[in-house]
């Protein structure tokens, strides 16, 4: 990635931070970047949001939403590592289990 001169912030890194944030990962996809980084971190982001989508039917179950009660953190706390990682500038990084299922996803 380049990085532009005049201090504003680079649209990469913005593309990048937006795929962990919910539904806004469509947002950088749409923008059609074919390059390693974006399509890292578009799968990366499409799992999390399938985990959170997950927890959330999850806990509608009487039972079972307890125990994903429990995990509720967890996207957002993935999330948060991802976008620090993106903003200290290791772009490349892999998520934990979270890599080894994105790597299923082509874009």
């Amino acid at each position: 990635m380049d990085q532009q001169t005049n201090g504003t912030v680079n649209n990469d890194l913005v593309f990048g931070i937006l795929c962990y944030l919910g539904i806004l990962w469509i947002i950088p996809l749409l923008a059609n970047k074919k390059n390693e980084f974006f399509r890292l971190h578009l799968a990366q982001g499409l799992v999390v949001l399938a985990l959170e989508v997950i927890l959330t039917v999850l806990g509608r179950i009487p039972l079972i939403g307890f125990a994903a009660g429990w995990f509720w953190f967890l996207p957002g706390l993935i999330s948060a590592l991802a976008i620090i990682k993106i903003l200290t500038g290791d772009t490349m990084y892999h998520l934990p289990m979270v890599y080894d299922i994105s790597r299923s996803f082509r874009f």
